[in-house]
């Protein structure tokens, strides 16, 4: 695994909470015409921390991004990947009951938790935490631990001569 691999760990998450409908449904204006939820990468739904510096209109936003927090050894690490949820306080209440942030926060975790489809072995839930990124949004951001290999196997490198043999 190198680091540029997390690339595709940001690909794969964009394909996935674009390609559920729910998701797409709760992201989306109720009075727009949408017909297109890859419209929604970088509208509502970034690869990176993202915060709007003008709103126009109240909309919701996913953003996320992978971190590593630590490595175990010459063989692990463990990313973090982070997801941020959030909405305009004129789109926190669904028509039929609940809050927006929450039931995308639901979604998000029905579609990923668990998943085989990033690093090794399964991405696993960790935390949900309260997030205002500014005045009139709220929302939350979700945490998902993860494992690793820290480096790929090199069978050319050379090994040093001097080295100890028991």
């Amino acid at each position: 695994m190198q680091l540029q691999d997390f690339f595709d760990y940001k690909n794969t998450l964009m394909e996935d909470l674009l390609t559920n409908k729910r998701i797409v449904e709760l992201l989306v204006d109720e009075t727009s015409e949408f017909e297109d939820a890859a419209g929604l990468a970088y509208t509502q739904v970034f690869p990176y921390e993202y915060i709007p510096e003008t709103v126009s209109k109240g909309q919701t936003f996913i953003c996320f991004d992978v971190d590593i927090q630590q490595t175990y050894d010459k063989t692990f690490y463990a990313p973090i990947l982070y997801i941020w949820v959030f909405s305009h306080r004129s789109r926190l209440r669904l028509p039929e009951g609940g809050v927006r942030p929450d039931s995308i926060c639901a979604e998000i975790c029905k579609t990923i938790n668990g998943s085989r489809k990033y690093g090794l072995g399964e991405l696993n839930f960790y935390s949900s935490k309260r997030f205002a990124p500014m005045t009139d949004y709220q929302g939350k951001v979700l945490t998902f631990h993860m494992k690793e290999f820290n480096r790929i196997y090199d069978g050319k490198k050379y090994t040093p001569v001097n080295r100890k043999e028991e």
